[in-house]
C-alpha cells in the first residue's frame, strides 16, 4: 500500500511541480505539508478534499482520514 507521500510525491514527479507550489494551492507552508505527509499531523477536511481534487482522486482513494485522533 503506498504512503500518502508517495502518492503525492508521485503526482509532484508526474507534474513537474514541487512541494512549495503544491503547498501554495492548499494554503499551507511547506513545512506544514511536509509533517502532513510524513503523518505528524493531520489534514483537514477541507485539506483533504482539495488535495483529492488537485489530484484528481477521492479523499478516500488518498487514504488518509481527517478526522483521526
Amino acid at each position: 500500500m503506498d504512503s500518502i507521500k508517495e502518492r503525492v510525491g508521485a503526482y509532484l514527479e508526474r507534474e513537474g511541480k514541487t512541494k512549495q507550489e503544491l503547498a501554495s494551492e492548499l494554503g499551507i507552508t511547506t513545512v506544514t505539508l511536509s509533517s502532513k505527509m510524513s503523518g505528524k499531523t493531520d489534514f483537514t477536511l477541507s485539506q483533504a478534499i482539495r488535495l483529492s481534487e488537485i489530484l484528481g482522486c477521492t479523499v478516500s482513494e488518498l487514504r488518509i482520514s481527517p478526522f483521526s485522533k
